[in-house]
């Protein structure tokens, strides 16, 4: 049985070894000023609020979410695990003139415990968070009253590693079978236990709606989830 910390370990270490050749995989970012490009803009158009609110893009990767929230209008934070990733992000946004903050943090461990946020942004990262539960309660806890978290995820089907596939190799390196026992969300096939978890973390309105093939790799389920904090009763503690 892996621990937790060796399971994330493990998974920062993959995510580190990607990241100069990240952007380089279809699927993993659209590149900017594509006509797909602008459907991933409107996309987050429609999900986001009116701009500007206060955005935390948690496993920001390279910056692909965060930059499109910041070009439309976002004071965005990023935060990852894997330093490697960040430093490919902060490059990009100053090639690309824009300003977001970039710092390493922990999506399923946030460093910040008050609500500081509108926004919980997270892309193509619930199936790899371990302790998601966890992560999911602590994002309500940063957002102010009538937040909101949006997911842009998809439900995958894993195949066997290709043994002749460098990529599957380094993937199935990191991602072992203990590792892969430590996500709770990686291997579920549909929207009940994403559903559930948030709910049951105290969320109100949780929508989870289908997206067209196209936000996916031909393979999977891509969808969209927003689910609002709302407001706390008076007196309500935090219960970090």
């Amino acid at each position: 049985m892996t621990s937790e910390s060796d399971a994330q370990e493990s998974i920062t270490a993959f995510w580190s070894a990607v990241a100069p050749h990240y952007d380089e995989h279809p699927g993993n970012i659209v590149p900017f000023g594509i006509e797909e490009y602008e459907r991933w803009t409107e996309l987050f158009r429609r999900a986001l609020p009116q701009a500007p609110s206060d955005l935390l893009d948690v496993c920001t990767g390279t910056g692909f979410a965060a930059f499109i929230a910041a070009t439309l209008g976002h004071r965005v934070t990023g935060i990852d695990l894997a330093s490697s990733m960040l430093r490919v992000a902060r490059l990009k946004a100053k090639e690309r003139g824009l300003e977001v903050r970039f710092i390493e943090d922990d999506a399923a461990a946030l460093a910040l415990t008050q609500p500081g946020y509108d926004v919980v942004l997270c892309r193509h990262a619930m199936w790899t968070l371990r302790n998601a539960h966890e992560a999911i309660r602590r994002w309500r806890n940063v957002l102010r009253p009538n937040g909101r978290v949006v997911v842009i995820d998809s439900f995958h089907a894993w195949s066997r590693p290709d043994p002749a596939s460098e990529q599957d190799q380094l993937f199935y390196k990191h991602y072992t079978p203990d590792v892969q026992a430590a996500l709770p969300f990686m291997h579920v096939r549909d929207e009940d236990a994403v559903l559930a978890a948030f709910e049951g973390a105290g969320y109100d309105n949780v929508v989870f709606d289908d997206l067209p093939p196209s936000f996916g790799d031909g393979t999977s389920r891509p969808y969209i989830l927003i689910a609002l904090r709302g407001v706390d009763p008076p007196n309500a503690e935090s219960n970090l």
